[in-house]
């Protein structure tokens, strides 16, 4: 891109004040000009995507084409298939052939294999209650468990970082003169490179990588890999393990494939193309339009343009892959428009019609900060519900794009839009359709769940009492979670709107939803002794009253203890980490790598003060973090804050306030801890915090660098620290909270 172009970016985006291309903001990008509104868009003037109402394509006419469903193409499961036959000659047949076969625990290691492979890649399931954590510290403590193969394995499916280092270097050693091909030796460093980077060892990344592509070399002379296996590797490098190890190693990956010869040059232009798809980005930058240098642009322009002639030759040479076509997408959407992007959209699916990159692709150009707008964006919903391939994930794009309008207009995770006239009934269309097909009979009870959770959302009590009796009031509990909210007791609230008491459950629920504490805990305490009620009515009414009690309490200023009785305290949702309550009152937490969190679901004011202590009982590697979670707290979601104290080798301790875990979006300043116990009181009103670690203030009216939705004027609190990847205990005592008047 040259200076001229992006220098018309730039001045665009000072006339609007707040356009960004590709980075992290909440603004749309329709602006008032004139005598009506200008959308802004990427591509600057000759461009194929032009400003609206100046020769741009109609973003909702481009998402409406339709997509005939009735062309035979590969879909997901034949890809699985293809996919579980590559990982199984590497790693079941390699160790067939070449495994040390110890008595002792040859078996237990096929096992642990079979299982891996099954749940990594979609096989049959040989054994659904194996915990391949567990089982990888068991086979690691093993002193018979000594062949290469199976330890890489092992270390795989490591929880603790320093761990799986570890026993991915005694695997390096292991396979030495072991006879096992060069593929699990290239993966054991490529997932070893991963994990240093992670405690921020990029100088010892870098030379377990030197060995790496040496590795990756002997693969395509040694039988490791064949032409035939080039989507898999493909699928390796730019969305699988090997894409660390492809971001560092660029240039040097590309050139070994290209020496491999003429029957992997798809995948070396593949390969070639995404380097410079990074290139770009990593030239760019993630920020504003008017944050990226002169130089930022030309980079981006020149990587995009020679992944621009690469692409294309790899479709050519192989139409009916899907990735390179998929590729062009983003170089489409980052030199071009929607346009251009519908071609090679139609092009992938051609070749795969459930290729699920495509579509989230196509989804993100379509959204108003890129090409796109709301209403395209459900349009392209439209678009894939109309196929009617229900034996594919295809329809299910629709309530992805309705996700992506919600979150496009800057609702919570825990609101939705279901029940709006254009959207409720193909929501109804899209789960019918899923529930027919004899192809889905597998999943129907899961199907049927979310479908509850839909209609519950959506208002609709009677459809999802439908559902959940269709299932014998047994919903898959996995799909009630990440939806934004606890949904643990949507069941019984279904039940109770719905059975005999339903018009007094309903009463009641809109005092609660009004946060109308006296007046909700009144009718529920009617509820719960009216004999029309059912048992799930007196049930749900127990836990309402539950709740209502903490929050009635909050409402008059007194302390109450934010620590849940026991792991089935039910207005406590613990979402990661092991909970046991102590004898003496402590709330020990045992948690890994994605760290612990748990909630009261008793609401409290945006204005409120917690106190407490905290002791650090054990780390892996001494590093540690303690701390609260605020908001609408959920691993997935962006509504939250957290709070804490982190100990690093290079950070030393500070305490931390920001939006989620994010380091990025957090401040942070340095904090004196004890090696036992320490105190801290943490006082949030009107969004700002003041907290001190005992008794000395660190924080004083501090604001998050980023606020989270305005809207949210109640929030939930609890416990939640990430662990750095490593294995912690931390203990919580006497941790209390109080509404602030």
């Amino acid at each position: 891109m040259n200076g001229r172009k992006s220098s018309w970016l730039m001045e665009t985006c000072a006339i609007v004040g707040m356009l960004c291309i590709g980075g992290n903001f909440r603004e749309a990008g329709a602006f008032p000009y004139r005598n009506g509104t200008i959308t802004i868009q990427l591509a600057p003037p000759g461009g194929a995507q032009k400003l609206a109402g100046f020769g741009e394509p109609d973003p909702v006419a481009v998402a409406s084409q339709p997509v005939d469903g009735s062309v035979k193409t590969l879909t997901v499961w034949d890809v699985q298939k293809r996919a579980l036959a590559f990982t199984s000659r590497q790693w079941l047949e390699s160790y067939q052939k070449h495994g040390q076969h110890n008595a002792a625990c040859d078996a237990e290691v096929m096992e642990f294999i079979r299982v891996w492979l099954a749940r990594t890649h979609g096989g049959p399931e040989t054994n659904n209650t194996l915990s391949l954590e567990d089982e990888s510290e068991r086979l690691a403590n093993d002193p018979n468990c000594t062949d290469p193969l199976a330890l890489t394995v092992v270390a795989n499916n490591t929880g603790d970082c320093n761990d799986s280092i570890r026993r991915y270097k005694r695997a390096f050693a292991a396979y030495v003169g072991s006879g096992y091909q060069a593929y699990p030796q290239l993966f054991a460093r490529a997932q070893c490179i991963a994990q240093l980077m992670r405690i921020k060892a990029s100088g010892e990344a870098d030379q377990v990588g030197v060995a790496a592509l040496k590795l990756l070399t002997k693969c395509f002379t040694d039988g490791s890999f064949t032409p035939g296996d080039q989507q898999e590797l493909a699928d390796i490098f730019v969305v699988g393990w090997g894409t660390q190890f492809l971001a560092r190693n660029g240039a040097a990956i590309c050139e070994i494939v290209h020496n491999a010869g003429p029957s992997y040059q798809w995948l070396a232009l593949v390969l070639d193309g995404e380097r410079h798809i990074n290139a770009a980005w990593q030239a760019r930058g993630g920020g504003y339009a008017n944050t990226v240098t002169e130089k930022g642009w030309q980079g981006f322009g020149e990587n995009l343009a020679e992944a621009r002639k690469v692409l294309p030759q790899a479709w050519k040479l192989q139409p009916d892959f899907p990735m390179a076509p998929c590729l062009m997408m983003k170089v489409s959407l980052g030199d071009s428009g929607i346009q251009e992007m519908r071609v090679w959209f139609d092009r992938t699916l051609a070749a795969q019609i459930d290729y699920p990159d495509a579509w989230s692709e196509m989804r993100w150009g379509l959204r108003p900060r890129w090409h796109g707008n709301l209403e395209a964006l459900l349009a392209l919903g439209r678009t894939a519900l109309n196929t009617g391939r229900f034996d594919t994930d295809v329809p299910y794009e629709f309530i992805e794009c309705v996700g992506d309008v919600q979150q496009e207009m800057g609702l919570s995770a825990e609101r939705h839009i279901y029940s709006r006239a254009d959207i409720w009934p193909e929501l109804k269309k899209m789960f019918r359709g899923y529930i027919a097909v004899p192809e889905r009979a597998p999943q129907r009870n899961g199907l049927r769940t979310s479908y509850a959770v839909v209609a519950y959302f959506a208002g609709d009590y009677g459809l999802a009492r439908e559902q959940l009796e269709a299932m014998d009031w047994k919903p898959v509990p996995g799909n009630l979670l990440d939806w934004g909210t606890d949904l643990s007791r949507m069941p019984l609230e279904v039940a109770a709107r719905t059975g005999p008491a339903g018009a007094a459950v309903a009463a009641a629920e809109t005092a609660f939803d009004a946060n109308n504490v006296a007046s909700a805990l009144k009718q529920y305490t009617d509820l719960a002794s009216l004999p029309a009620a059912d048992a799930r009515t007196k049930e749900f009414s127990q836990y309402r009253l539950a709740q209502l009690a903490v929050e009635n309490r909050l409402h008059q200023g007194e302390w109450v203890d934010l620590m849940p009785a026991n792991v089935q305290d039910p207005i406590w949702m613990i979402s990661l980490g092991k909970v046991r309550r102590l004898a003496d009152g402590a709330l020990e937490v045992e948690f890994g790598p994605k760290g612990h969190m748990l909630f009261s679901k008793a609401r409290v004011s945006a204005n409120f003060e917690v106190r407490g202590q905290f002791e650090m009982i054990s780390s892996s590697d001494g590093n540690f973090e303690a701390g609260l979670v605020m908001g609408r707290p959920d691993i997935k979601g962006w509504d939250w804050y957290a709070f804490g104290f982190r100990r690093a080798f290079r950070e030393g301790t500070v305490m931390y306030f920001g939006d989620t875990w994010s380091s990025t979006q957090q401040i942070a300043k340095h904090a004196t801890l004890n090696d036992a116990a320490n105190s801290f009181d943490f006082v949030f009103r009107n969004g700002k915090v003041t907290a001190s670690a005992n008794a000395v203030q660190v924080f004083q009216n501090a604001s998050s660098p980023m606020q989270i939705p305005a809207h949210i004027t109640t929030y939930l609190v609890g416990f939640g620290a990430l662990s750095g990847g490593t294995k912690t205990v931390v203990r919580y005592r006497n941790v209390q909270l109080r509404e602030l008047q």
